[in-house]
């Protein structure tokens, strides 16, 4: 007699084997769960990470528009006001750059030579 099992679609000789199989397949389909489960619960953990990403980076865009802006008013003022304004990125040996200020273009012009 042959035993046919619905799980699998297959036919077996006895119970055991159609058991035994069945069981397998419950288990293979049970790890498979497991991993699909883990891998949407990782994936909904990058998706948080960058939605904060996101929400710092436009934090981080509004509060450098505001300081820019800002910095651009004083700085056409000072100008306005004193004719003129500059400003020097000096790096030394690769290291931080310091800001030096200056009246005009005097030390631009000054340190060319």
């Amino acid at each position: 007699m042959l035993y046919l099992s619905e799980k699998t679609g297959k036919s077996y000789k006895t119970v055991k084997e159609l058991e035994a199989d069945e069981k397998k397949l419950a288990e293979l389909e049970s790890a498979e769960q497991k991993k699909k489960a883990e891998k949407k619960q990782r994936a909904e953990e990058v998706a948080k990470a960058y939605k904060a990403y996101e929400d710092v980076k436009a934090e981080y865009a509004t509060k450098l528009r505001e300081a820019y802006d800002s910095w651009v008013e004083l700085r056409d003022e000072f100008a306005k006001d004193y004719g003129g304004y500059h400003m020097t990125y000096v790096s030394e040996n690769g290291s931080e750059p310091k800001i030096e200020f200056g009246d005009g273009f005097e030390p631009l012009f000054l340190s060319w030579f």
